[in-house]
This record gives C-alpha cells, sequence and structure tokens, in this order.
C-alpha cells in the first residue's frame, strides 16, 4: 500500500548503482537549498515528492497509466530505478559539491538510463547540466525551461552560483545550444538581464500571453528532435496550486495549462533529461498539493517522452 514501506519514488526499487539493465529512468534526489536567495527549504523537496509519489505506486512495475482526459496510455513499460540522493557537504562550497552533483547524474546517463532529478534549489540545474553535457562528450543540448523567473541574474556578494543565475551560467558556459522560458511573470529589475537574454537569443514566453497561445505556436520554435534537458521550477505555477515554494509570485499556470505545454514538448523534442526543482515543503499546504502537482507533471511529461 502506498503508506506502507519505504518511500521511494513510485515505490520503486533503490539501487545508487542502477544501470540499464535494473530500469528506464534514475530517479536521483539533490537535497540542496545553499542557493536560495529568499526563504530557504527546498533541501527537502526530493522527500516531500517522493512520499507523494507513492500516491501512484498501485501499478505493477511497468504497467501503464491511463490518462482519460489525454486519451492515452503513459509510461507502459517504463521502469523506474531509485538512486537515492547525492550526498552533499552541508555547507560545503560550489567547488566540493558541484562534482558530486555532475558525476551522479554522469553515472546515470552512463548506466543508460534517463536522468530524472529531484531538486532542491535552482542553483543545481547549472551542475546537473554540466555533468549531462561531460557524459555526452561535451555535446550541449537544448534547453526548455518552466519558470517565473529568468534566472539570468548577475549573482551579487561574490557568489555566481545561486538559484538565480543557473541560466546564465549554462548560457555562457555553451552547456546549450538554445533557450526557451515559458511561464516567466512578476515584478522585474535591471539585475534580472531581460535585454541581454533576449540579445543572447533566449526565447521568453511571459506567463499570460502564454497561456492565451495556441500550444502549437509555444512549441513550433523548438527544434525537432534535437536532444534536449528540461528544467521546472515549480513555482511557474499559480500559488493557489503550489504553494509550498521559497518565491512564489501573484498568477502563473494552472496544472492543465503546464500541462498541455509540456506534453507538446515532449513530443516534439528529444528529451534527455528533466529536474523538478524549488518544491519546499514547509510552505506547503497540509494537503502536500505544490509536491502533488510536481509529481504528476513529472508522469505526464515522461509519459509523453517515453511514448514518443
Amino acid at each position: 500500500m502506498p503508506y506502507a514501506g519505504v518511500a521511494t519514488f513510485l515505490k520503486a526499487p533503490l539501487n545508487p548503482q542502477a544501470t540499464r539493465a535494473d530500469g528506464d529512468v534514475g530517479v536521483l534526489g539533490i537535497p540542496w537549498d545553499e542557493g536560495t536567495t529568499s526563504r530557504p527549504g527546498a533541501r527537502y523537496g526530493p522527500r516531500a515528492l517522493r512520499d507523494v509519489s507513492t500516491f501512484w505506486a498501485y501499478r505493477e512495475d511497468g504497467a501503464a497509466y491511463f490518462d482519460g482526459e489525454a486519451g492515452v496510455e503513459l509510461l507502459g513499460g517504463v521502469r523506474f530505478v531509485d538512486c537515492g540522493d547525492v550526498d552533499l557537504a552541508p555547507m560545503g562550497s560550489n567547488d566540493l559539491n558541484h562534482p558530486r552533483i555532475g558525476g551522479a547524474v554522469g553515472r546515470i546517463i552512463d548506466g543508460g538510463l534517463f536522468p530524472l532529478v529531484l531538486g532542491g534549489d535552482h542553483s543545481i540545474t547549472y551542475p546537473i547540466l554540466k555533468g549531462l553535457v561531460a557524459a555526452r562528450d561535451g555535446t550541449p543540448v537544448q534547453l526548455v525551461h518552466f519558470d517565473t523567473h529568468m534566472d539570468y541574474w548577475e549573482d551579487e556578494d561574490g557568489s555566481s552560483h545561486t538559484h538565480a543565475s543557473p541560466i546564465i551560467r549554462a548560457h555562457e558556459d555553451k552547456l546549450v545550444t538554445s533557450i526557451t522560458q515559458y511561464g516567466i511573470r512578476g515584478l522585474h529589475t535591471a539585475a534580472d538581464n531581460i535585454a541581454l537574454a533576449q540579445e543572447r537569443g533566449v526565447r521568453i514566453f511571459w506567463c499570460e500571453p502564454a497561456m492565451a497561445t495556441p500550444v502549437g505556436e509555444l512549441v513550433a520554435h523548438l527544434e525537432e528532435g534535437a536532444d534536449t534537458y528540461l528544467t521546472f521550477d515549480i513555482d511557474c505555477l499559480d500559488p493557489a496550486i503550489a504553494p509550498g515554494t521559497g518565491t512564489p509570485e501573484p498568477g502563473g499556470f494552472g496544472y492543465y495549462d503546464v500541462k498541455a505545454i509540456l506534453r507538446a514538448v515532449a513530443q516534439r523534442v528529444n528529451l534527455v533529461g528533466m529536474d523538478l526543482v524549488e518544491v519546499a515543503p514547509a510552505y506547503d499546504s497540509p494537503g502536500q498539493v505544490t509536491a502533488l502537482h510536481g509529481v504528476r507533471l513529472i508522469l505526464d511529461t515522461l509519459g509523453a517522452a517515453f511514448a514518443r
């Protein structure tokens, strides 16, 4: 039963050394929130997501779910294996922890598994991309980014790796070939570097106009079939349905809005990895609705990606 046993992701087997023989999706937790610039707590995100994922643990290993609303079966034949958490040094430097994160992601890829990473704050996406690109012999990827914030900030006070800067760092280090951002909203300052990002070719789909745009138009510019990494910050959702995050903004996508875009992206590109970040359960509702939305959107996305 969901409430019994160890709460691995979807009650999947726990195997930190998993390879393709053990499964198709390798789930990795990165319990880190020392890159936050506001409320902490995302270090507990992997645990919260795993706990809620047990709601969907009724299926036999590899059996399909049926999404009657979309009229599709999801994840038939796809096996999950939980690779545990990256062992991070608390208050450790980026020089120490970034190689641990990148190395763990690289081992999942080298083992032939699709890396599904549970954060953690958004600063983890930079070392994830470093590890992914290194495992691809230096070949960069197309990046799709769901967020309230552009994360294109030049960090202050001598730090260059907060949760406000993974996208600019990845762009400048040529880890990505292109960047598309969905759901950006809220109030901005000059530090957000909107003009700089656009000058460099970042494609921004602001939240309210995006919700009024046909989904096909939102994804038409993406290079079809290109290897793509997807990073999903839970605060792109309306805090009315996802309050459990460190830097919420009024407004935002509803579940069906973002599900449609995620499925369209996953059907168009070749998804090679995904993270979901910034779930901070201390600010969530008693019903764990933020983590609930996060896990369901993971299943929706991977269902479309593996079907493709």
